[in-house]
């Protein structure tokens, strides 16, 4: 591409589930062209997740069932939870219409997405950042580079699906509503000669936020501390010996991994709950985690990320390619009504556990987060270039 533009007709930034299902879905249902930046290789380890057992119709839809199913990804029976009670119960797959979840093996999850979208067309830059350049008269210039990767691409409409910073949606004007600040403190576990053969996903409360565990492909499970970041830096969770501690102290986590050995340093990531408002502009939507994140605890990060992806998908055909100029802010409404909802039951979950009434952690999650009832967009001129924020009124309306 050199020094030159090469022009697509949307380019997202971000090559995660809901990014790759959105470049799936334009490119097998429209003759809309997309690239992808992304800035890794899909070569690196990242946090597994249990996939629910519904979430097949989505893969069916987007025609990577198949694959899914060769990749190697371990069978999930149910679920387990010490929550409200030092008792553990227990929610069996097997009651569901869909049969069994998954423990997902994410790097092979995600370039399981990127080569469908390969083969559907989709140009995918790995190992690359963007940097977005918004024009005055509408749409982008966009610059991926990386160390072996330089490209200069022009693009009509932008897709943000940079997950949680959701980079693109701030600079353009769109305002973060966070809910919480909880993240997790993972550690990968390793057992050196069998590995547990309970393979339901593991949740336990504790004092100070709760645990999680799952089993991984091989002889690996992983373990995840949520709780605040204030509370990781008192408590100095992120050293080994001090989350391994933590562990000793959960009797079912540790049931469950005591005959392991972690594989590497704890890792902190954000796990809050946030959501933009709006979600769209002139020029520009989000999806995924950059559009709303939710709770790990709700269990369904990555249905609603290739959820989201697919909506957006919609929304963006309709209204680049069926001039339906309602179309976003009719999604819009959408994704706010259902964090509303969201929030509701996620007040009633951590209600259900009152053991330790005066800890910090659970003190915050007891307080009731609402929406605003109108879902108005909120917006902040000072992210703008200023040769944007004269148009702020033009891109604000979007037929709220």
């Amino acid at each position: 591409m050199g020094d030159s533009y090469k022009s697509f007709d949307v380019v997202v930034i971000g090559g995660g589930p809901s990014g790759l299902a959105l470049s799936l879905v334009l490119r097998r249902h429209t003759s809309l062209s997309v690239a992808v930046i992304e800035k890794t290789t899909y070569d690196m380890q990242r946090v597994g997740e249990t996939l629910s057992p519904g979430t097949q119709s989505l893969l069916h839809y987007l025609g990577v069932w198949d694959s899914f199913k060769s990749s190697g990804h371990l069978t999930s029976f149910g679920s387990s939870a010490s929550w409200g009670t030092g008792d553990l119960t227990t929610r069996d797959f097997i009651s569901t219409p869909y049969g069994n979840g998954w423990h997902l093996d994410r790097r092979r999850f995600d370039e399981t997405l990127a080569r469908h979208s390969e083969e559907a067309g989709v140009l995918i830059l790995r190992d690359a950042v963007a940097r977005c350049y918004p024009q005055a008269k509408g749409g982008w210039k966009v610059e991926a580079k990386g160390r072996i990767v330089y490209s200069q691409i022009e693009a009509p409409f932008l897709v943000d699906a940079t997950g949680v910073t959701a980079t693109v949606a701030r600079c353009a004007g769109a305002r973060r509503q966070v809910v919480d600040r909880m993240v997790g403190v993972s550690a990968t576990i390793e057992f050196p000669e069998q590995a547990p053969s309970d393979t339901f996903t593991l949740v336990e409360a504790f004092e100070f936020g709760w645990l999680y565990s799952a089993r991984l492909p091989g002889l690996r499970a992983i373990v995840v501390l949520m709780t605040d970041p204030d509370l990781v830096r008192a408590h100095g969770w992120a050293n080994l010996e001090r989350l391994w501690a933590v562990l000793r102290t959960s009797p079912h986590i540790w049931n469950r991994v005591k005959t392991g050995r972690p594989t590497g340093p704890p890792r902190v990531f954000p796990t809050f709950s946030a959501y933009l408002n709006p979600v769209y502009g002139r020029d520009w939507i989000a999806v995924g985690d950059a559009a709303a994140s939710y709770d790990p605890l709700s269990s369904s990060g990555i249905a609603r990320a290739l959820d989201s992806g697919i909506r957006g998908a919609r929304a963006l055909h309709r209204h680049l390619y069926l001039h339906q100029p309602d179309e976003f802010a009719a999604h819009n409404r959408y994704i706010q009504t259902s964090y509303s909802e969201y929030l509701e039951q996620r007040h009633r979950y951590y209600a259900m556990e009152r053991r330790w009434p005066s800890s910090p952690f659970w003190v915050r999650r007891h307080r009731m987060h609402q929406m605003p009832e109108d879902h108005r967009p909120l917006w902040r001129t000072d992210y703008l270039p200023a040769r944007l924020k004269d148009q702020l009124p033009e891109i604000g309306n979007g037929g709220m």
